[in-house]
């Protein structure tokens, strides 16, 4: 019902005032009485809302329902510990290539071996070429490192060990054992002078792979001084250094290794550990998510099998199928 209200003001634009103060942006005029000695009358009512017209049952809409290949997808990408924005992101192409007539893991696999960065390998130029792992403690360096050795070798390279680890009790050992069955000639080096040094000694081969001694995020000062170390050593080779990251680790944990380690610019990612942990989305979305290149995959500690040149192929198996295939 309708309701009329009338409105006192000393002129039209004053009256016009109270009449949205009492109405609202609703107000509608319906007459306007002018008195003689001065001041308007206004009758007012507030506009009544439009009712709703009620939805025809052949115009309501259905949320869409996606195949059951899709939803296996969806799936599978959620096991893998991919966030729900990534899985959207990647269902989306997926969704088009279906209709094209591909299948639905197939259009997966290419959607996800386009997503993620891969790292390109030097060539050999003739020059000693060095490569420093670094990264935070119990991330796989050394292991890492003797896996990167089997592969060199086996390509024809002259290796030589060298390690910077001498704070942890048995690194040493541990990489001297590496050394002896590899047949490769190992140096220590407690500092940057004995590194450079070692670098001098190792010009007669192809590369020299040096193992740092891990340390904390948030231990800065020896961050920083491994920096320097490195980039002395740099002078008389090609180095570069590569940040190992532990796929079963947290999102959170690699990101203060990432923050903490960019101090050495490293050139790329070796993701270690893919076989302890069901999720290893995580680790590659963090990747993606900030721009990193992968070098090689391990998921395990078999020194001459379980590592992996990283493939967009090998993407997509540890996205879809949780492992390398």
């Amino acid at each position: 019902m309708m309701q009329i209200q009338r409105i006192q003001g000393r002129d039209i634009s004053d009256a016009l005032e109270r009449a949205r103060e009492t109405c609202g942006l609703e107000a509608v005029v319906l007459s306007q009485e002018s008195h003689s000695g001065g001041g308007v009358t206004l009758s007012v009512t507030r506009r009544q809302a439009e009712p709703k017209p009620k939805p025809k049952p052949d115009s309501v809409v259905t949320p869409r329902r996606d195949p059951a290949d899709i939803v296996e997808v969806r799936q599978r990408l959620g096991e893998a510990g991919c966030s729900e924005e990534l899985v959207e992101h990647i269902l989306t192409p997926v969704r088009r290539l279906q209709a094209e007539g591909v299948h639905a893991i197939d259009a997966a696999a290419e959607v996800l071996g386009r997503l993620f960065k891969v790292a390109p390998l030097p060539k050999a130029t003739g020059r000693l070429r060095t490569m420093a792992l670094v990264g935070p403690t119990g991330a796989g360096k050394t292991t890492s490192l003797a896996k990167l050795a089997v592969v060199l070798l086996q390509r024809g390279r002259r290796v030589a060990l060298a390690t910077t680890d001498t704070y942890r009790v048995g690194a040493v050992d541990q990489l001297r054992a590496y050394a002896e069955v590899l047949q490769v000639p190992l140096f220590v080096a407690a500092s940057g002078d004995e590194l450079a040094g070692t670098v001098a000694a190792a010009q007669d081969c192809d590369v020299l792979l040096v193992d740092t001694a891990g340390r904390s995020p948030s231990d800065t000062e020896s961050l920083t001084r491994l920096a320097r170390d490195l980039e002395r050593a740099g002078r008389a080779t090609d180095l570069e250094s590569y940040l190992v990251l532990p796929a079963a680790a947290g999102a959170g944990a690699l990101q203060k290794a990432r923050l903490a380690y960019s101090v050495l610019d490293p050139r790329a990612t070796i993701l270690t550990k893919l076989d302890e942990t069901r999720e290893v989305g995580i680790a590659l979305e963090f990747c993606l998510r900030h721009g990193m290149e992968s070098a090689f995959l391990c998921d395990g500690q078999d020194v001459h099998a379980n590592i992996h040149r990283a493939t967009a192929g090998r993407f997509a198996d540890l996205c879809l199928r949780g492992r390398v295939a």
